[in-house]
C-alpha cells in the first residue's frame, strides 16, 4: 500500500505507538522528539494528506507539551472520539 491508500485504523496504530514513545522517553531536546515522530512516520501507510498535516504540525510545535497535546488530539481525531465526533447509534 502507498501513503494514499490507507485507512484510519492504520494511522491510529502508528500514532498510538508514536505517542507512547513521545510520552515515555526522556528526550534530550524537543527537536530530538520531533525528529523521532517524523522518522517513525516515514514509510508507513498513512494517507498522504494526513501525513503532510501531521508532519507540518510536528515541525511547528513550539514546546514538548504542545507536541504531546497535538499527538493526543490526533489520536482522538483518528479514533473518532473528538469533540466534533458524531455519536454512534
Amino acid at each position: 500500500m502507498t501513503k494514499t491508500q490507507t485507512s484510519n485504523t492504520q494511522i491510529k496504530s502508528v500514532l498510538e505507538a508514536i505517542s507512547t514513545a513521545v510520552f515515555t522517553t526522556k528526550w534530550n531536546s524537543l527537536e530530538e522528539a520531533k525528529q523521532y515522530v517524523i522518522n517513525a512516520m516515514e514509510g508507513k501507510s498513512i494517507n498522504l494528506n494526513d501525513y503532510l498535516a501531521i508532519n507540518k504540525a510536528v515541525k511547528e510545535a513550539p514546546t514538548m507539551v504542545k507536541l504531546q497535546q497535538y499527538l493526543c488530539n490526533s489520536l482522538l481525531k483518528y479514533e473518532g472520539m473528538g469533540v466534533g465526533a458524531k455519536k454512534r447509534k
